[in-house]
């Protein structure tokens, strides 16, 4: 059984099962978002189950459970729409001179 936070970050509130939507469900990962019904912050919780234990993160968010149901539902980005968004800014000269240049950089700036 997995146990989400039963208060809120932020202000301390009980959470109600109302709060906690079950965002994505995998064979080792769940990711739930709540929101606390006093003070309205919301939270993502990450949990991995491996064999050497359960690992949890959370995190606040400003996304609510609308933007998040948009976000499950869309497809991952590939490597592909990585190197065509890069060759259209490339193209474009929106990218810094040391990014056209394909020079390594430490501070890369979009």
């Amino acid at each position: 059984m997995i146990n989400i936070p039963q208060n809120c970050l932020e202000c301390g509130q009980a959470y109600l099962k109302k709060d906690a939507t079950l965002v994505l469900e995998g064979k080792d990962n769940f990711i739930f978002h709540l929101t606390c019904n006093k003070c309205q912050l919301s939270t993502l919780m990450k949990i991995t189950v491996g064999s050497k234990g359960i690992l949890s993160v959370v995190k606040m968010t400003d996304a609510d459970k609308k933007d998040i149901n948009k976000l499950k539902d869309n497809k991952a980005i590939s490597a592909n729409d990585v190197i065509q968004t890069y060759m259209s800014l490339k193209k474009h000269r929106v990218m810094n001179k040391e990014i056209r240049n394909d020079k390594p950089t430490k501070n890369v700036r979009c």
